[in-house]
């Protein structure tokens, strides 16, 4: 049998006849999927997957230029924070004047507005949102991002942080359908940071939710009942796995703890660790927070549970997923201080029990190895984790002191 090909100009006719359906009655050539028609329809949700570094959440998120071309740039999502922190390439690249940083100072305040910003499209509001540029690659020394994400920019929305999904999801009011179980929250409405009641040790406290610290902070107010309460219980001076934030000076003198349990709306975490410091550091971030606080949940709780935040309707919505693993303090106990070369200072050596955990090591060493993991080329949660292990196994750390490096043995512990 001759098998015909179709006419050419027929063909031609018939796509031409579609092509001007399409622009005549545009609602039937949607249904049957010919509309020439652009769809300028702002989208009313975002999702985005996100990787976790020494439990801070990192998202990518697109900036716009002056000439309207899109600038991707890792962020780290941060509740605890209300001002939108650009590193010294990012700004400069987004157009801003940076040359405030001349003078040698670590970062500047910008009275600039904010760039447009977009999560997978979704625009964010960046509205009467102050800008602060940090000098150098990094938005902080030991995070690996060049932005941040703080809770004034993401107050006007619904947020869904799933930790156990690794999930970011960023919706206009409404559109979601809450999950878990709900928990009033209040919020400063110039800063974004919010606050809810927890239940530390019996006591029921105001805290922070702070997603950008990779652990949990308290107050020493609150550190010291609980070890009035049970004497017996161990603990150690210094911080150590996710309670050590930047190695800061008072980190070194922070009271270090295991509790049972923390209780949020009837759900526990379990086997938390804590670390306690001074009631000063706590009336400062009262300042910016809705109200006084006791201390801030961080990451190394909150990444038990998806956790949603509904902004405008001060609600937040916890639902617990499988419990993560312990280990978060079977450390070699050091507090690391990330520099802005990439270097890795090691700001103290944690004490129990009126003794070094680690020898051999003082304030001040450079951190260059550990086993075969290269500060220089590693993440700070690379080398938090590096530092971990099962109590009793060893590391063997390369340090550098007045500019000769040499090795030391150390014992992962179970602190405290």
């Amino acid at each position: 049998m001759k098998r015909h090909s179709p006419d050419l100009k027929a063909v031609l006719a018939g796509f031409g006849i579609l092509c001007l359906l399409a622009g005549l009655y545009p609602a039937i050539a949607e249904q049957i999927g010919l509309s020439n028609q652009p769809d300028t329809e702002t989208p009313r949700s975002a999702i985005m997957p996100f990787t976790l570094d020494h439990n801070r959440m990192i998202v990518k998120v697109e900036f716009v230029r002056p000439d309207g071309t899109i600038r991707k740039a890792r962020a780290w999502v941060d509740t605890g924070n209300q001002y939108l922190t650009l590193s010294e390439p990012l700004a400069r690249d987004l157009g801003f004047d940076v040359s405030g940083l001349q003078s040698g100072k670590a970062s500047v305040e910008l009275t600039s507005p904010v760039p447009a910003m977009r999560l997978n499209g979704l625009p964010l509001n960046g509205d009467g949102v102050r800008i602060k540029v940090q000098s150098g690659a990094y938005v902080l020394s030991g995070v690996p991002a060049e932005a941040n994400l703080p809770a004034s920019i993401l107050q006007h929305d619904h947020v869904v942080f799933d930790y156990p999904a690794h999930r970011l999801t960023i919706a206009r009011p409404g559109v979601l359908r809450p999950e878990g179980v709900g928990i009033k929250c209040r919020i400063n409405a110039e800063t974004g940071l919010f606050m809810i009641e927890a239940i530390i040790d019996g006591d029921t406290v105001q805290v922070g939710v702070d997603n950008g610290s990779a652990g949990t902070w308290i107050s020493n107010v609150l550190s010291e009942k609980i070890m009035s309460r049970h004497p017996d219980w161990p603990y150690a001076i210094g911080a150590a796995g996710s309670a050590n934030f930047f190695g800061f000076p008072f980190e070194s003198g922070g009271i270090l703890m295991r509790i049972p349990e923390i209780e949020i709306g009837g759900l526990h975490v379990r086997d938390v660790g804590l670390l306690g410091l001074h009631q000063s550091l706590f009336d400062w971030y009262s300042t910016k927070s809705a109200g006084p606080v006791s201390g801030f949940i961080g990451a190394n709780v909150l990444k038990n549970f998806r956790l949603e935040i509904d902004f405008p309707n001060r609600m937040t919505y916890w639902e617990q997923g499988a419990a993560t693993e312990s280990g978060d303090l079977d450390i070699v106990g050091l507090t690391l201080r990330p520099e802005t070369d990439g270097s890795i200072t090691i700001a103290s050596v944690v004490n129990q029990n009126g003794k070094p955990v680690v020898d051999g090591i003082l304030p001040g060493d450079r951190l260059i190895r550990v086993d075969k993991v290269e500060v220089a080329s590693a993440t700070m949660g690379e080398i938090v984790d590096a530092l971990r292990g099962i109590p009793g196994s060893t590391r063997t750390l390369t340090i550098e002191r007045d500019g000769k490096r040499f090795a030391v043995e150390a014992t992962v512990r179970r602190l405290p």
